[in-house]
């Protein structure tokens, strides 16, 4: 699951997120985001009125599935927050709902923001992936199962 950050990445260009994501395409043919991460793309577009910008993202909604939350996701972030608010850690209320669409769905996150992530890397084994850090030869992208 690509989190919002590197999506935008992704829509703009930016390396090395650009060339992981053809690297991903051409495996996995499609992208898959949280519905939050579609709102945050959609809200900033149509908020600062960048009409070229929001007709790249519209493009790549056609090679992206959409995750809607649902009870089960629900859950999981709940879940989440009860382990993690206790222990001092709390990412952002996005954060926690993509981190538990991932999990309940078995998937890895693409990220940058990994310290928004890491407090359900070590409580929940969210698979972590920073697409902004130069690739290793060895390393492979996030999977699905």
């Amino acid at each position: 699951m690509i989190d919002t950050d590197i999506f935008s990445y992704i829509l703009k260009r930016m390396e090395p997120a650009y060339h992981r994501s053809r690297k991903y395409l051409r495996q996995h043919h499609r992208f898959t985001i949280s519905c939050l991460t579609h709102y945050e793309c959609f809200r900033g577009y149509k908020s600062v009125g960048v009409t070229k910008r929001l007709q790249i993202f519209e493009e790549y909604l056609m090679l992206t599935d959409v995750l809607y939350l649902d009870q089960s996701i629900l859950d999981k972030a709940a879940e989440i927050y009860g382990v993690l608010k206790p222990k001092g850690i709390f990412p952002g209320e996005f954060d926690v709902l993509i981190g538990a669409t991932a999990l309940t769905h078995k998937m890895g996150v693409a990220t940058n923001n990994e310290d928004h992530y890491e407090g359900m890397k070590r409580y929940f084994s969210l698979d972590v992936h920073n697409w902004m850090k130069k690739p290793e030869e060895h390393e492979t992208v996030i999977t699905e199962s």
